[in-house]
């Protein structure tokens, strides 16, 4: 079981308050401008160093993808895009990041956006994300008013960030998908070369915190943060093994087998894991699992087919 100490969002299922006040609880937007003083090179050699990766199938390296951006710029401003579609079907973690922990991913869009040269930020949300959108909107709100961000704010980099709701298409969780959908076009993937980090939103240079598609993006832009702490070890040991790791969590699959679990004890039954992606997904530093609803495990028993209930209630 992760320490409490360890883990990186610390109000996943919502139990505390999600403003501004409580995340600075929690350790966010604490010496933000001693992180952003360190240097565009040191932030990206320290993300390399930390083995982070995306969430998709090619387990990009972070660190490797932000060094594509140009080091000077020709005059083209660069831009920060963060993909939070979450459209790949049976994903569940971007939306609990934005629903409970907004200032995590706020942050870490500033941080990223500093190490890439960027001074606009856009978060393209899933069109189903109706309160997600609107708790990471006031999120970005109280940041504002904090003077975390825009114009001569305190940590020292000006930074606008701004959300785009997006209109549910599968599609656009491919990044130049989503750039074209981003720029008012219809959603669908550009041709390679040229690449986003030279060619990218509005013909400029262009980065996402990671490389993935789908629903991805959100996470580790929210982890940068904890790999840049001051007074901390970069990323500890602790979560390196799973950053580096090219299979995503399975969080849905964790959820459906901690559910499956407690069925199984009310009718009497018993199971265990028979694939490995549970055994990886249950030490996943996320959080812990969710507990599981009354009424399904109620439905399990009243059917005794574990199974068929759940296909059924889904």
């Amino acid at each position: 079981m992760l320490a409490d100490k360890d883990r990186i969002f610390r109000n996943l299922y919502g139990q505390h308050d999600w403003g501004l006040k409580g995340a600075r609880a929690r350790g966010a937007w604490d010496g933000t401008k001693d992180i952003l003083a360190k240097g565009r090179d040191a932030i990206i050699e320290e993300v390399k160093t930390s083995g982070l990766r995306g969430r998709g199938g090619a387990g990009f390296p972070t660190g490797l993808k932000w060094s594509f951006m140009p080091k000077k710029s020709d005059g083209r401003p660069h831009y920060l895009v963060v993909n939070a579609d979450e459209s790949e079907p049976g994903t569940c973690k971007d939306r609990e990041v934005m629903r409970h922990d907004p200032h995590l991913l706020v942050e870490g869009c500033l941080i990223a956006g500093f190490a890439m040269g960027a001074n606009a930020g856009y978060i393209y949300v899933r069109g189903e994300f109706v309160r997600e959108r609107e708790r990471l909107q006031a999120a970005i709100d109280e940041a504002y008013e904090a003077k975390l961000l825009g114009k001569n704010n305190v940590n020292g980099w000006d930074f606008d960030l701004y959300v785009h709701h997006g209109a549910g298409a599968y599609i656009c969780g491919e990044e130049t998908a989503l750039l074209e959908s981003l720029e008012g076009k219809k959603g669908q993937p550009r041709l390679k070369p040229p690449f986003p980090a030279n060619v990218g939103l509005y013909g400029c240079p262009t980065s996402s915190p990671t490389s993935c598609g789908g629903a991805r993006h959100g996470l580790p832009a929210s982890v940068v943060r904890t790999i840049r702490a001051p007074n901390s070890s970069a990323f500890p040991a602790t979560w390196k093994d799973r950053a580096t790791s090219k299979k995503p969590w399975a969080f849905r699959c964790a959820n459906s087998w901690k559910r499956m679990r407690a069925a199984c004890a009310a009718v009497g039954t018993t199971c265990s894991p028979s694939f490995p992606e549970v055994r990886q997904c249950r030490s996943s530093p996320l959080g812990r699992i969710r507990p599981t609803p009354s009424s399904w495990i109620s439905t399990v028993a009243a059917t005794k087919n574990p199974r068929s209930a759940r296909l059924r209630s889904s």
